[in-house]
C-alpha cells in the first residue's frame, strides 16, 4: 500500500505497537524505527511498545495520515527480518491480523499490508479459537485438551482456556480414581506417595517411580500457578499471552496421554 492512508485510532496504534514489541529487542526495535523512519522518544522510562506508539501517533498528528503506521507493520514483519523467529512471527501476524481486521486491513505473509473486510469482535474470537486449535492439533495435542480451544472460553484472553482445561484435567482423574478432591490435594492422594491409587507405569524401577512423580509434580504445578490462583482473586486480573497457552496446554496434553495407559490400584487399566 503506497497511497496516502486515514489516520488510526489511538486503539489500533497501541495494539500494533505491542505485538511489535512483543516480537523484537529494543535494539531490534531501534534499526526498524530508522528504516521507516519514526522519530525515537527521547523521554526515559518506556516501554518497548510505549515508545513505538508514541513515535507513530507523533508521526500521524504531524502528517494527518497513517502511512508511519503502515510502514512501521511492513518493517516489521518482512520475511527476512522475521525468519530467525518464524513460529513467533506467525502469532504475531495473526495477532496484528486481528488488531488491523477493524479497520479494514490485513498482513500478508511476505509483511505487506492489504486492504481486507471489516471483522467483528465474535469474528476477532472465532479466528483466535481456530488458530489455537490448528496448531494444538499440528503439535499432537491430545483430545482432552483440544475440547476447551472453543470460541466462548478465547473471546477476550487464553486464560479461561487454560483454566477450564486444567479443571477438566481435574475432572478426569477424579473420574478415574473415585476420589473426591481438587487441585493439588487430589494429585497428593491420587499420584503422589510411595503407592498411588493412579500409576503412569508399574512403578517397579527407581526410573519408573521418579517418571510417576515427575508427572504428578507437573500436575501439582500446573494448579498451583492456574487453577488455584483464579479461586483467590478475580479473574481480571490473571491475562495470558498465545504463546503461554501453547505451552501449557502442550504439558496437559502430555499428562492426558499417561493417564491413557495409566493403571488403577487393583491392576486394572482405567
Amino acid at each position: 500500500m503506497t497511497s496516502v492512508i486515514s489516520a488510526f485510532p489511538l486503539g489500533t496504534i497501541e495494539g500494533v505497537s505491542k505485538i511489535i514489541g512483543d516480537l523484537y529487542s529494543g535494539t531490534e526495535l531501534t534499526r526498524i524505527m530508522a528504516e521507516v523512519p519514526l522519530r525515537s522518544d527521547p523521554g526515559e522510562g518506556h516501554t518497548k511498545w510505549r515508545r513505538l506508539a508514541h513515535a507513530v501517533s507523533n508521526n500521524q498528528a504531524k502528517t494527518g495520515n497513517g502511512n508511519a503506521l503502515i510502514a512501521l507493520v511492513r518493517a516489521a514483519m518482512r520475511a527476512e527480518r522475521t525468519l530467525d523467529r518464524m513460529s513467533r512471527a506467525d502469532i504475531a501476524r495473526d495477532e496484528l491480523n486481528q488488531v488491523l481486521s477493524l479497520v479494514s486491513l490485513k498482513v500478508l505473509a511476505d509483511g505487506r499490508v492489504a486492504t481486507a473486510k471489516r471483522a467483528s469482535t465474535d469474528t476477532e474470537a472465532l479466528a483466535r479459537s481456530e488458530r489455537l486449535y490448528k496448531i494444538l492439533e499440528q503439535r499432537g495435542a491430545h483430545a482432552e485438551v483440544l475440547a476447551y480451544c472453543r470460541e466462548d472460553l478465547v473471546r477476550a484472553d487464553y486464560y479461561e482456556a487454560v483454566f477450564e482445561a486444567i479443571k477438566g484435567l481435574g475432572a478426569r482423574i477424579r473420574s478415574q480414581t473415585g476420589v473426591d478432591a481438587d487441585g493439588y490435594g487430589l494429585i497428593e492422594k491420587t499420584m503422589a506417595g510411595s503407592s498411588p491409587p493412579l500409576r503412569i507405569n508399574g512403578g517397579r524401577t527407581r526410573t519408573e517411580r521418579d517418571e510417576q512423580l515427575g508427572i504428578a509434580n507437573l500436575a501439582k504445578g500446573l494448579f498451583s500457578a492456574f487453577r488455584n490462583p483464579v479461586a483467590h482473586e478475580p479473574k481480571l486480573h490473571w491475562t495470558m499471552s498465545e504463546l503461554d497457552a501453547l505451552d501449557v496446554l502442550g504439558t496437559l496434553s502430555m499428562i492426558h496421554r499417561r493417564l491413557d495407559t495409566a493403571i488403577s490400584r487393583n491392576g486394572d487399566g482405567v
